[in-house]
């Protein structure tokens, strides 16, 4: 029993370590320790609001806590008098919690099992409801032109990005083609010297041939010249009785 009430009181005191009260403010920025990595386990944050007047508006920008059933491990609790809310798990952007008078009170806590990302809130003040109505549809408005904006320039680049391909592909296929064509000059080029090459070759080694046939030639017909010179010159003359 003491052990029980001890754990209690240290957890009250570490949680009230953690209390932050902001007063007077109209504009408050809200995310877990660490964000954007995971929030530690075992932690305990508070926040509490504070005016004189007016409504708060809770408004998430990114929002992921471990889920669990009825938010028992990680969540947070929006209080407001005796109005009491938990969120837990994954949630999208958007408006999250509008209060009813001018003090509202924000508690994280976390376990000591999964850890995630966490929350990033802002926390708006206004006079009365309809100044939130109001405020969130110029957020809006300005949050779909800021997205049509974002369309058109992905739209333009992309077209861009197409046609940079389109170019480049038409500029690869004129190189290739070029290269093709003095790859089929050299080749070309290259038969031709190999048939005059072989074609000289047969040339030079055919001449000393041809020469020798008629050098032999003309031996052959003088050795013949001067042996009918000879037997002309052997032959017995003719008598004349």
């Amino acid at each position: 029993m003491i052990l029980t009430f001890l754990v209690v009181f240290l957890h009250e005191v570490l949680a009230a370590e953690s209390e932050e009260i902001l007063r007077d403010r109209s504009d408050i920025k809200v995310k877990t320790p660490n964000y954007p990595d995971n929030y530690p386990q075992n932690s305990t944050k508070i926040w509490r609001f504070k005016h004189n007047y007016g409504v708060w508006s809770v408004s998430i920008d990114r929002f992921f806590l471990e889920n669990s059933l009825d938010c028992r491990k990680d969540f947070l609790e929006i209080k407001e008098n005796k109005t009491s809310v938990k969120v837990c798990g994954t949630k999208p952007s958007g408006s999250l919690y509008t209060s009813k008078g001018p003090e509202i009170l924000l508690k994280f806590s976390s376990d000591g099992s999964q850890q995630q990302m966490g929350f990033h809130l802002e926390v708006l003040h206004f006079v009365t409801e309809d100044d939130i109505e109001k405020t969130i549809n110029d957020r809006e408005r300005k949050r779909a032109a800021r997205a049509n904006v974002t369309k058109v320039v992905e739209g333009k680049l992309t077209d861009s990005v197409l046609f940079l391909t389109l170019v480049s592909l038409l500029g690869l296929a004129l190189v290739s083609f070029i290269l093709l064509i003095i790859y089929y000059v050299v080749n070309v080029n290259r038969k031709h010297r190999r048939q005059n090459s072989h074609y000289n070759r047969n040339v030079v080694f055919q001449t000393p041939i041809i020469a020798q046939k008629s050098r032999r030639y003309s031996k052959s017909n003088s050795r013949e010249d001067s042996k009918a010179e000879v037997n002309r010159d052997n032959r017995t003359p003719t008598r004349y009785v």
